[in-house]
């Protein structure tokens, strides 16, 4: 019987035997790709590369999905075992099925050592459906592996907050446990999680207003901020839940992706939590490229918001520098061009300064990678939308479903 390291409420792979097992891995390979099939960024893949190596002495069959039915980036991961063979300097062989009669013949051939990447686990329909872990583990494709199998690892932690086959469905039939890199971000997130000292500062930007807006609404349900600093289009919605005019292009900006029912939330979070919620007090105007900066009672109706003003650059700084706690998630503005990333840079090297400092986000993890700052960060997260998601206290399938085995097979 297995025992949980102390003070984890999951097993971990120091918990579990490994050596020579069949380990099936839920990784996350999904990365940013070109039109010919090319990765662009490779930092998800580089981001389980020590569990990888520590499996050196297992025979490891990873499963993985990248993009979604319908998208561009929706294909197969060739590409993504080429450059995992680059990155760890080890095979890892592709596999062009998931749980085929030649996919089941390749896992059971594998010798110690040995690496295998499965097809992308979205080509089967089941995969995009959430649903609870017990229905995940009676699918075609988890009966049909586990069998083949000694424990499961979950490493993927950026997609844990989806209750998908692949990630909650072996728990139910194999013995179950979190990656090194799902360990890192669970122990390096609970410290803003669980947090108890003030000032707690959030710094909440970028484009996906409806997600944002929720989240901030359960950070503050829970007591867990001092301070939340808007920027990005979320800003822009709180600014119009003051009442600011915002031009019209902007409120076209936010009609267009259907984000109007935002401002009615966020007016009434503005109130509920006089104080906590704050806006930019001036902002830059994209003006052909040039940057124009304006108060926010003064904003153009022709010129789109493409970053925060120096005002509020000096105000947000001043929050992030002296917290205990700050959380990055967002660029502040079109951080990919030069005359709107001020904004970005000048807040990500504040809240680096804080006491602990967390930043997650493809393009927040991407800013900072130029700007040299990640030695300077206590934890950068892989999770994107599941690093927030967790930090606002939700509920996360994957890591629940982890929790729920260990409590099912250890003693107390």
């Amino acid at each position: 019987m297995s025992q949980k390291t102390a003070g984890k409420d999951y097993l971990t792979m120091d918990d579990v035997e490994l050596d020579n097992k069949r380990i099936l891995l839920r990784v996350d390979f999904n990365s940013p790709m070109d039109a010919n099939g090319n990765i662009l960024d490779d930092r998800k893949i580089k981001s389980h590369l020590y569990t990888l190596r520590s499996l050196e002495n297992s025979r490891v069959v990873m499963m993985s999905h990248q993009g979604r039915p319908g998208d561009k980036d929706y294909t197969t991961l060739e590409a993504h075992a080429k450059l995992a063979t680059e990155l760890l300097g080890r095979k890892v062989t592709y596999e062009d099925d998931i749980f085929s009669a030649c996919a089941r013949n390749a896992i059971k051939s594998l010798e110690k050592g040995d690496i295998l990447l499965l097809e992308n686990t979205r080509f089967y329909a089941e995969e995009n459906m959430n649903r609870a872990p017990e229905e995940q583990a009676r699918t075609q494709m988890v009966r049909k592996l586990y069998p083949l199998f000694d424990v499961f690892i979950n490493d993927a932690f950026s997609v844990s907050h989806r209750s998908q086959c692949s990630v909650v469905g072996f728990t139910e039939v194999l013995p179950s446990v979190a990656g090194i890199l799902m360990d890192r971000e669970i122990t390096g997130l609970d410290k803003g999680l669980k947090c108890h000292e003030h000032p707690t500062v959030f710094a909440l930007g970028g484009t996906k207003a409806k997600d944002i807006v929720k989240v901030i609404s359960d950070i503050l349900k829970r007591g867990g901020a001092d301070k939340i600093l808007t920027t990005g289009v979320v800003a822009t919605v709180f600014m119009m839940a003051m009442g600011i005019e915002v031009g019209e292009v902007n409120r076209k900006f936010i009609e267009d992706h259907k984000y109007l029912d935002q401002v009615s939330i966020a007016s009434r979070l503005l109130k509920e939590y006089s104080g906590k919620i704050i806006v930019p007090k001036d902002i830059a105007l994209n003006n052909n490229g040039e940057r124009e900066e304006v108060k926010v009672d003064k904003i153009k109706g022709n010129l789109p918001i493409a970053d925060i003003g120096p005002e509020t650059i000096s105000d947000y700084s001043k929050f992030l520098k002296e917290a205990k706690l700050s959380v990055f998630h967002g660029p502040a503005g079109i951080f990919e061009l030069e005359s709107f990333r001020l904004g970005t840079e000048e807040l990500l090297k504040a809240a680096a300064q804080s006491n602990y400092s967390i930043a997650g986000g493809g393009h927040t993890l991407a800013a900072i990678d130029q700007l040299g700052l990640e030695s300077k960060y206590s934890h950068l997260s892989m999770g994107g939308g599941a690093s927030i998601t967790y930090l606002s206290g939700e509920h996360m399938p994957g890591i629940e479903a982890l929790k729920n085995y260990a409590s099912r097979c250890c003693k107390d």
